[in-house]
């Protein structure tokens, strides 16, 4: 099969911040003890903080990382998490059940962030915890003569950690939620936090919660005209999920859901620019969206055969995967500025680009693929044009097989190419194409507009499997890894195998 694909080079869509690129730490199952913390460990140093993996994730080049959640986050006292380890209290894991040794508290996850070079995103309690708990946290990370900060001293840490990201509230509208509130009752209640949390320090940049998949206007519009003054985010969340992890059935709903999730983004920045056009007085700085919950969830039919589905966190994640993962980040490229961050869930086990075992870091293709987005896929957008047989786009699969199940009555099938195509110049002047090809059996041949005043050669990075399903796991490490060609010459155009992942950089002349 035949397409093309052109780049212009002088219609810039805008910056891509690398935030788009982050990760999620969540106090649940193995996502936290002992992958990231593990005090037995030869692999830990004197804060318990596991060395390999934090090696794996400075490789990854993690941006920012969000924590502690989540639902987690909502029944969490952050002051049980500090001071001397031994003495911290145990307490049951009020939403995820089993029990919290509060072990990996504050100063070990800042102290996590430093060592990978990434920028900590707090979540504060809004559900239980009360706005003077919120207010000390940020003093307790940020102060320096207060009795909170002279806690953090005490407890080994003599400079302010400089947070600057703070969300208050987590998924705030759900009824599964510490501290569930109505939009009318949140948008208060953000105001007025945020309003103290700015009097605290004017530079903080805080994240509102914004309606589920971007499907509430009402939500996201109150929200906005009570808090917008105060906000630099407003986040919105949205899952994929797979069931079927032996045939390709599922192969084109998975590959093509991205295009459901740029949809849900346009619809929530279309909701942000009209409330704030609406507005007296609008904010002084741009509301950003924060995708900071997303990935694809992977499901079992119940073995009972009575119907239903039970969420599996550990099943490994696959090639399949990869290429839903690359067609979120081509979204969110192609919506950038507007998108600024997104966090990807998890890390580390629970659905993550690492699995961790007692003795090993296993990098999924997921790893690879975060890790050469981040290397490349930076700097600014700019426009490309493809030319791609079509197909039309499947029901989506989001969040689980009941929703599919519920989209399929109300969904309107668009046509969609198989090649997806963004496009960025870096800050040396490099042009960096990636391409996805999400035909399932069938490679294309692809003619490359490439503008003047660049190499018309190319460094080649691919990520491809012929088996969708093929993962990285404990036995076999490597089976899903990257190929980079240099000086590939692309004049006669460049062949791209099917369910596969292309970088290209050209460089300036």
């Amino acid at each position: 099969m035949k397409a093309s694909v052109t780049v212009n080079r002088h219609e810039r869509i805008g910056e891509i911040n690398p935030y788009i690129y982050g990760q999620y730490f969540e106090h649940l199952g193995n996502c936290m003890y002992p992958s990231v913390w593990d005090g037995d460990s030869p692999r830990s140093d004197n804060q318990g903080l596991r060395q390999d993996v934090i090696e794996a994730a400075r490789e990854l080049g993690v941006p920012v990382i969000r924590w502690p959640g989540g639902c987690y986050v909502d029944l969490y006292d952050w002051k049980d998490g500090v001071g001397p380890s031994e003495q911290r209290p145990v307490r049951p894991n009020w939403h995820w059940g089993g029990l919290e040794s509060n072990r990996f508290g504050t100063d070990e996850f800042l102290s996590w962030c430093e060592q990978v070079g990434a920028d900590p995103y707090v979540n504060v309690n809004l559900g239980t915890g009360t706005l003077v708990d919120a207010l000390r946290w940020m003093d307790y990370c940020n102060g320096t003569e207060t009795a909170d900060a002279r806690w953090r001293k005490e407890n080994g840490r003599e400079e302010p950690y400089g947070v600057k990201l703070w969300g208050i509230g987590n998924e705030t509208w759900g009824d599964w939620e510490a501290g569930n509130l109505g939009a009318e009752e949140y948008a208060a209640k953000l105001a007025n936090w945020a309003q103290f949390a700015k009097k605290y320090d004017q530079q903080l940049q805080l994240l509102g919660v914004g309606s589920y998949e971007g499907n509430d206007e009402e939500w996201d519009r109150k929200v906005i005209e009570a808090a917008g003054k105060y906000l630099s985010y407003l986040t919105i969340h949205i899952y994929g999920c797979s069931v079927d992890r032996e045939s390709s059935d599922e192969y084109y709903p998975i590959a093509f859901t991205p295009v459901y999730f740029e949809n849900q983004l346009r619809k929530m920045i279309g909701t942000l620019d009209t409330t704030l056009s609406r507005m007296h007085k609008k904010p002084e700085h741009p509301i950003r969206l924060s995708l900071d919950e997303w990935n694809i969830r992977h499901y079992e039919a119940n073995p009972s055969g009575k119907g239903g589905y039970s969420l599996n966190r550990n099943s490994p994640r696959n090639l399949q995967d990869s290429i839903f993962a690359a067609g979120i980040f081509h979204a969110m490229i192609r919506l950038s500025p507007h998108v600024g961050m997104a966090n990807y869930v998890f890390l580390v086990n629970g659905n993550g680009i690492m699995n961790v075992t007692e003795d090993a870091v296993i990098k999924t293709p997921l790893y690879h693929l975060f890790k050469q987005y981040r290397e490349w896929m930076v700097g600014e957008s700019v426009s490309v044009d493809v030319q791609s047989p079509s197909r039309l786009t499947p029901v989506p699969q989001v969040s689980n097989p009941e929703y599919s199940a519920e989209l399929e009555r109300k969904h309107q099938p668009v046509s969609s190419p198989y090649i997806d195509a963004v496009g960025a110049i870096g800050e040396d002047g490099s042009l960096r194409v990636a391409i996805v090809n999400r035909h399932l059996e069938e490679s294309f041949e692809l003619a490359l507009g490439i503008p003047e005043g660049f190499e018309s050669v190319a460094t080649v990075w691919s990520l491809h499997h012929p088996n969708i399903h093929a993962s990285n796991t404990p036995e076999a490490p490597e089976q899903v890894v990257p190929v980079t060609r240099d000086a590939v010459s692309v004049e006669n155009g460049l062949n791209v195998s099917a369910h596969s992942v292309i970088l290209l950089r050209f460089e300036k002349m």
